[in-house]
């Protein structure tokens, strides 16, 4: 029961369940003690308040750190409806969002510099329940972050590169529908449990359309399974190398800035089959070579995980159950992919007297982190699984009852009810007859070779150009500001040179106006000197 007064200072104050949430004497200057003593001198970019009640801590923050911006999370719709917040993103129990999406859509890889939550410690005493899901969906959403951070970090250069190398290598590019609107979709991941599935998936083949991860083509050829489609995002080495083991003759769904070499794969330009579905990831580079070619692709958001793309794919393209093969999320003991697998080729090729097969696949297994699930588990999972289990358990609820995961492993994905042979059996001779395959064409509308590239040549020299005015502006102003009218700087810095980006970030939160506008000018010429290599190599 929740009970409403006013202090003797003249704030509001509450009860719940007559246990009061704030002083009775003075509500704000409490807040303020709290808040004083838990940032001490920190300075922080955003603050996330859990656990706010009636606006007393919220309002602490935006009084000591009128710079910071503010995210709240209040426990209870009745405490909401009674005295709602202002200046700050508010979640509740009764959003339209979980409080993990309601993070996702507010919260990017580069608010987390500067991050600081605060609980209001009343709060979680009241709503226990409430309290310990949202911190559990905080520490899911900032390992995504901290996860997407650290690729970006490692991989943002390599996604504009292959971006303009597919860009002029990849033709000819297709369009159409992936399915037919009412065909059950089987997505097939690598996990070992593919093996199992591999079985009633050939029996019940002519029901359903087949989808396949590039790390799992090699197991489904080797059973004579032939995919309808190959989905892939990564943009390393091994995503193309698993096509290159085992390449089957179908169309290739993916963005720009995956692996790079799809116009090399074995079925070649000679099969009409191997050509390419292009797929737009909403970032700058993706959508300005597609949007400059005139070409509409279908948008699809980053994962971090191509499994989790090919869900979205299927789900907007079929209204019939989607079904997922081999997500295990879990390396059964050494065993991380159903077989055969190029993985197991390469450590196999590198393998020796002294470093024996089983010794390579165990210290791969090592240095990726690998623990053991459960105590009478026999999965062995690392944390980049783990933050992506934690996403699928949780981040399809809205796809309920249209996702299935076939006989699943023993980490459990809330979203994805578990599915055994005989129960796939009755899901697909219950769905009524739908034509099956793709129904792809030519896009005769992409540009031929030499436009393409003239369009890739003239928005890397917009795109340094814009670096330079901003390196210029930046030099003759001594504010921050100078960036504020060239955006795309910041965007490219993102992928080109994120580790100055986010000291840049952090010396202007902490007031070093100079270091920062340094930074800021080394983080620009590191991109301009990336940008011009890529036009000179890259172009010719």
């Amino acid at each position: 029961m929740i009970e409403f007064f006013t202090s003797k200072s003249g704030a509001p104050s509450m009860k719940v369940d007559g246990v009061a949430m704030h002083s009775p004497y003075d509500p704000a200057r409490e807040a303020t003690r709290f808040i004083k003593e838990t940032l001490g001198t920190d300075l922080p970019s955003t603050v996330i308040v859990l656990g706010e009640c009636l606006g007393h801590v919220t309002e602490s923050v935006a009084r000591l750190r009128p710079s910071a911006r503010i995210m709240a999370a209040v426990y209870s719709d009745e405490v909401v409806r009674t005295a709602p917040l202002s200046g700050a993103l508010v979640w509740h129990p009764g959003s339209p969002l979980t409080f993990a999406d309601f993070l996702r859509v507010n919260l990017g890889e580069l608010q987390l510099e500067g991050l600081r939550v605060v609980e209001w410690p009343p709060a979680a005493r009241a709503f226990p329940a409430v309290s310990r899901a949202v911190n559990e969906a905080l520490r899911q959403v900032i390992q995504e972050l901290n996860g997407s951070f650290v690729t970006t970090v490692a991989a943002g250069r390599i996604w504009l590169r292959n971006s303009l190398a597919n860009f002029l290598h990849v033709e000819p590019v297709l369009t159409g529908r992936l399915c037919a609107h009412g065909r059950p979709i089987v997505i097939a991941a690598p996990g070992p449990s593919l093996e199992e599935a591999r079985q009633v998936l050939s029996e019940l083949r002519p029901h359903y359309d087949l989808w396949a991860l590039p790390s799992s083509c090699p197991c489904l050829l080797d059973s004579g399974l032939l995919p309808d489609l190959v989905v892939m995002t990564d943009p390393g080495f091994y995503s193309m190398h698993h096509l290159h083991f085992a390449a089957p003759p179908c169309p290739l769904a993916m963005p720009l800035s995956a692996s790079r070499g799809a116009w090399s794969l074995p079925t070649g330009r000679a099969h009409p089959g191997s050509s390419v579905f292009l797929l737009e990831q909403p970032v700058l580079f993706e959508k300005a070579l597609l949007e400059a070619a005139g070409i509409a692709a279908p948008v699809i958001a980053p994962h971090g995980t191509v499994a989790a793309t090919a869900i979205d794919l299927a789900l907007a393209s079929t209204s019939a159950p989607v079904i997922i093969a081999g997500l295990d999320m879990g390396a059964r003991d050494l065993l991380s992919h159903a077989r055969p697998n190029a993985f197991d080729r390469l450590l196999h090729l590198e393998a020796s007297r002294l470093r024996p097969h089983v010794s390579l696949t165990f210290h791969r297994a090592v240095t990726l982190g690998s623990t053991r699930a459960a105590a009478a588990s026999g999965l062995r999972v690392t944390p980049a699984l783990r933050t992506y289990a934690g996403w699928f358990d949780e981040g399809l609820a809205a796809a309920a009852g249209r996702i299935h995961r076939l006989l699943p492993s023993s980490v459990p994905l809330g979203s994805m009810p578990p599915l055994d042979a005989p129960g796939l059996r009755r899901l697909l001779h219950g769905q009524k007859a739908a034509q099956p395959g793709t129904a792809l064409n030519t896009n005769w509308d992409y540009p031929r070779e030499d436009e393409r590239r003239r369009i890739a040549s003239r928005l890397l020299k917009s795109w340094t150009a814009e670096m330079g005015a901003a390196r210029d502006s930046l030099t003759s102003h001594s504010s921050d500001a100078a960036l504020a009218p060239f955006p795309r700087t910041l965007a490219f810095a993102q992928f080109i040179a994120p580790r100055r980006l986010v000291e840049m970030m952090k010396k202007a939160r902490l007031g070093q106006e100079t270091d920062a506008r340094s930074t800021a000018l080394e983080m620009i010429a590191e991109c301009i000197s990336f940008l011009v290599h890529l036009e000179e190599h890259a172009i010719g």
